[in-house]
């Protein structure tokens, strides 16, 4: 009874995780999200900053969490 509905319920999931892959992996169009705060302008523009950076003020310490410069 449970193999009746659970067979087609995977089949589907399979088929719209393929679908979202093949339409990300495909598309020319779409990009990925910058995951590096220290690289993200969208971030930088909000004043968002990592827990290292954010560490490293607070200790009286210079430095970025990535290299990058956050303070622009």
């Amino acid at each position: 009874m449970i193999f009746k509905i659970l067979i087609p319920v995977i089949i589907i999931l399979v088929l719209v995780v393929l679908g979202l892959g093949i339409g990300i992996f495909f598309s020319k169009k779409k990009k990925f999200p910058e995951g590096s705060i220290s690289k993200n302008k969208d971030m930088q523009k909000l004043n968002i900053t990592c827990a290292k950076h954010d560490e490293l003020h607070l200790c009286g310490k210079e430095g970025g969490c990535c290299g990058g410069n956050i303070d622009q």
